[in-house]
Parts: structure tokens; C-alpha cells; sequence
């Protein structure tokens, strides 16, 4: 004979319900809107809505607290600042290739520097869901916030320093860990020709020559890069 023993199933406890206290609700469009809190009455016809009212600076903070999470953003040794959905790094000078297609009119000549290494000046980049922003810095010491921020030399850019993303496919996560993939689709998208009308350099030559000038240097030449009016710290 086998003697069964059956563990009764532990009881479920009913949980406590939670009655709503404020409610939160977005008025307009995503181009235009605004949040307004309002109070939650109960009353014997249910819950009731009370007047809206704008969101104080310390809501604000709560709301970004609670969205945010209490966890951990581990960072790289490069990074600069981390917000929401947001992640600015340096990268120091170094050499590395540009992509240049000759079927572009204006990079018809400079395409015989494509895939060839070149020198590239200290660089800052903004990654967030609105795409992807650069600066260039002058040395070879990690920025802060006091640091100016210059014009990027590089085509396919706007005065606003946003990069024009074209057919690039850019990471989903803006965060340290995807520094590098953000980096990669940069540069390892085709630089077709300059995308502003600006004076965004101190340079009366091509850009061909410019490059051309770096590699003899062995170093990019700080001296052509044009200061944007901007520090570090205002990009917070």
C-alpha cells in the first residue's frame, strides 16, 4: 500500500483594491501638449474628476523618478552625461576611415580617400530618439561642462549639429552600452556632401584637401574648427 499525502493549495488572499487619488492627462498633440493633474473624488455615482491643474516642478521630478526606475546606467569609461532615452560621450582624436561614394557628384574626387584612415579631431555625441547630434572639441582632454563645443567637419550635417540620418539605421537603445554602435553606423554610412550652406569651418580649401592636410599632419587641425557658441554644460 503507498500512502498519498496531498498538500492543500494555500489560499489565495484577495488583494487589497487601490483607489485612485490623481490621474494624469496629456491635452493636445505631440507637437503641442501639455500634462494636467487632477484630483479623483469618489463619490456614489463612482469616481469623478476634479479641475486640472499644471504639473509644479517637483511633479515633474516625481514623474521622471518614477518613469525612470530607481536601477543602475552603468557607464563607459568615455561617457559623458545620461538622461531619459538620452546619452552624450567624447570619443578622443584618433584615425579612423570615411565612406565616400564617387556616384556623388561632389564626392566624385574625394572617393579615392574612401575606406583610407584619416585623422579625426575629439568629438561629442548625443544620441536620443530624435536622432543623433556632434560636436567637435579642440585637444586631446576629456571634456567638461565648461568645454566649447565646435562645428563637426563632416558632410551630411546641419547647422543644428544634427547628423542627416538618410537611409541609416541607427540603434533602438540610447544608452552607454550602444556608444559604440551609434559610433559604427556613423561612420560606416556614405558621405555624400555637405548638407549646409553655413560657414561651419575656418578652412578655404576643399574638404578633400583638408583631409588630405590631416593625414600629412598625421593629426586633425584644430585650428580650422569653428566654435558653435555652446558649451558642454548647455546641452543639458
Amino acid at each position: 500500500m503507498v500512502n498519498v499525502f496531498l498538500t492543500p493549495a494555500p489560499q489565495r488572499r484577495t488583494p487589497t483594491p487601490l483607489a485612485p487619488e490623481l490621474a494624469l492627462l496629456i491635452y493636445g498633440t505631440h507637437q503641442r501638449s501639455a500634462i494636467l493633474k487632477h484630483p479623483v473624488h469618489d463619490t456614489p455615482q463612482g469616481y469623478v474628476l476634479g479641475p486640472g491643474q499644471l504639473l509644479s516642478s517637483e511633479d515633474h521630478q516625481r514623474l521622471v523618478d518614477f518613469t525612470a526606475g530607481t536601477g543602475l546606467t552603468f557607464t563607459q569609461p568615455t561617457t559623458l552625461a545620461t538622461g531619459l532615452h538620452r546619452v552624450c560621450w567624447w570619443v578622443p582624436p584618433h584615425e579612423r576611415p570615411l565612406l565616400f561614394d564617387a556616384k556623388y557628384a561632389a564626392a566624385h574626387s574625394i572617393a579615392r580617400l574612401s575606406g583610407v584612415p584619416v585623422p579625426h579631431p575629439g568629438l561629442v555625441f548625443v544620441a536620443s530618439r530624435d536622432g543623433l547630434q556632434m560636436y567637435a572639441v579642440r585637444g586631446d582632454q576629456r571634456p567638461t561642462p565648461a568645454t566649447a563645443l565646435c562645428h563637426a567637419p563632416y558632410w551630411n550635417m546641419f547647422s543644428s549639429a544634427q547628423v542627416c540620418r538618410g537611409t541609416t539605421r541607427y540603434p533602438e537603445a540610447c544608452t552607454p552600452a550602444a556608444q559604440d554602435d551609434w559610433e559604427t553606423a556613423f561612420f560606416q554610412s556614405v558621405f555624400t556632401g555637405p548638407s549646409r550652406t553655413d560657414r561651419y569651418m575656418n578652412w578655404g580649401k576643399s574638404y578633400e584637401e583638408l583631409l588630405d592636410e590631416a593625414r600629412v599632419q598625421g593629426t586633425f587641425p584644430d585650428r580650422v574648427l569653428l566654435e558653435t557658441g555652446r558649451t558642454l554644460a548647455d546641452l543639458a
